[in-house]
């Protein structure tokens, strides 16, 4: 079991040979919404590009252009 604050990105993974079952709760009715992209790739501080990389199963040089577009 854990808790995800507010606004934070996260994820879940099954390492187990079984399935896994998920039960979400959220604080009320409308949690709202969190654009992924821009939050992932355009944090301040910057997520390390090797998180990134084996999160989404691509190369660095991905990942930097990627990023290319979030930087202001």
């Amino acid at each position: 079991m854990f808790v995800v604050p507010r606004g934070l990105v996260h994820f879940e993974r099954n390492i187990g040979k079984g399935k896994a079952l998920i039960f979400a709760a959220f604080t009320g009715q409308m949690p709202g919404t969190l654009s992924i992209a821009p939050t992932l790739f355009g944090a301040k501080p910057p997520t390390p590009d090797a998180v990134l990389s084996n999160a989404f199963q691509v190369g660095t040089g991905v990942v930097d252009e990627i990023k290319s577009k979030f930087s202001s």
